[in-house]
């Protein structure tokens, strides 16, 4: 979390004092030309999910991006072959992100294998200087 605060921002959402979920920004690519992409991660409690903390987070860790001069958010997401994640594809579809690719079976976890999915949106404009 430290290391992250250093550059990007790290937003928690407290139900009562406990972690009910959180929501970070880090480095899309090492290289200067994509220092204005972040690739973003949102974790929600299991018993807590489908109640708005998500879009919550979602929205505080766009604002602050946007204000700290960011344009572009990526999420990579893992995708079971039976896609028990559709959910997660239909919340940043809901958010405003757009499919840009899916790469088969690179991920290995829990004893299978997961596609990667990978959604962009655009927050800020691109201006030529």
């Amino acid at each position: 979390i430290r290391h992250t605060l250093e550059k990007y921002p790290y937003i928690v959402a407290l139900n009562n004092g406990t972690i009910v979920g959180y929501a970070y920004a880090g480095m899309f690519h090492e290289r200067e030309a994509y220092s204005r992409c972040v690739e973003t991660s949102i974790y929600v409690d299991n018993n807590m999910k489908h109640i708005g903390i998500g879009g919550i987070l979602h929205k505080a860790l766009e604002d602050e991006l946007r204000k700290d001069g960011f344009l572009n958010m990526y999420a990579c997401i893992a995708c079971p072959k039976i896609l028990l994640q559709a959910c997660i594809i239909e919340f940043h579809s809901h958010l405003g992100y757009r499919l840009v690719g899916e790469f088969y079976d690179c991920g290995y976890k829990f004893k299978r294998w997961y596609n990667m999915v990978w959604m962009e949106k655009l927050i800020g404009e691109h201006i030529d200087k």
